[in-house]
């Protein structure tokens, strides 16, 4: 708990104005927070979409990244703290919707745990284990696709053309089939993630991760968790959370690693609308989300 009080010490309300949000659709609130962590959310549209047939989506980067890249970050604050913050300010003070996906998953039950008043619903995406099991090894459970005609040259070695190469290559190492992989990682730029942001994350959060009782205090508002058969998260996210939330719905995909909407998008979406449709949302109740 201290450790948790030194999260949130000294953290300086921002405005919600100052974030970047985008919004889409009408009705009941979804907020979409997306993986990395410090990665973009760009690749979220297609879920956002899907959505706001129904409901009111928004998404946002985190501080220090892409669309809110040039925000300021207090040197004397985790990083982990500051965004955490943001979410504070974006989301409305009703109870709203949270999806995360896989780092995006920790950073929902954080706030969650935080702020229960604040969360009607949590569906987990892809989502990374509280104790970070499913990330031991993760480079050797990673899919290895060999480079095809985008090899980097000498002269490549330590330029950003060399930072983008690794950047798409890692993505496409997130997806079994090698040619969707780096078919869906030729759309990212090295905009779209800040790989020291991402280190500094990850350390805060072992400095504090959620533990056993922190889950049990939010499982009521998790309705449910959605993986991939074939994801590197796996076996140990599936066997983490069948363990802890055991009133939860667990649904497995085949045919998916670590983005089951470009992946298998019928199977997700199907799987999807039954979570966030399992629990009842006032739908008469206004939405007070920001604009695109």
């Amino acid at each position: 708990m201290l450790a948790l009080a030194f999260f949130l010490g000294g953290c300086l309300s921002t405005a919600a104005a100052d974030i970047v949000t985008h919004c889409l659709g009408q009705g009941p609130l979804v907020y979409l927070i997306g993986g990395g962590p410090a990665f973009t959310t760009w690749n979220l549209q297609p879920v956002q979409k899907e959505l706001s047939a129904d409901y009111r989506v928004c998404r946002w980067d985190v501080r220090g990244v892409g669309d809110n890249a040039g925000l300021h970050l207090q040197p004397r604050v985790t990083v982990l703290a500051q965004w955490l913050q943001d979410m504070h300010d974006v989301l409305p003070q009703e109870p709203v919707v949270l999806w995360g996906h896989s780092w995006g998953a920790l950073q929902v039950l954080l706030f969650a745990r935080q702020h229960p008043g604040r969360v009607s619903q949590l569906v987990l995406s892809n989502p990374v284990d509280p104790a970070l099991r499913s990330l031991e090894h993760i480079e050797r459970k990673r899919f290895n696709h060999p480079d095809t005609d985008d090899r980097l040259r000498l002269e490549d070695v330590g330029t950003p053309v060399e930072d983008l190469h690794n950047l798409r290559s890692k993505i496409a190492s997130y997806f079994a089939d090698a040619e969707q992989g780096r078919a869906y990682a030729a759309g990212f730029t090295r905009q779209d993630a800040n790989n020291g942001l991402n280190i500094r994350v990850w350390n805060e959060y072992r400095a504090s991760p959620l533990t056993a009782a922190d889950i049990r205090q939010v499982a009521d508002r998790i309705s449910g968790v959605i993986y991939c058969r074939d994801d590197v998260l796996q076996p140990e996210s599936l066997a983490e959370y069948r363990h802890l939330l055991v009133n939860s719905e667990h649904h497995v995909l085949t045919g998916c690693a670590h983005f089951p909407w470009v992946e298998k998008p019928a199977d997700y979406y199907r799987a999807l609308s039954g979570l966030i449709g399992s629990k009842a949302i006032d739908s008469d109740r206004p939405s007070t989300g920001p604009d695109s």
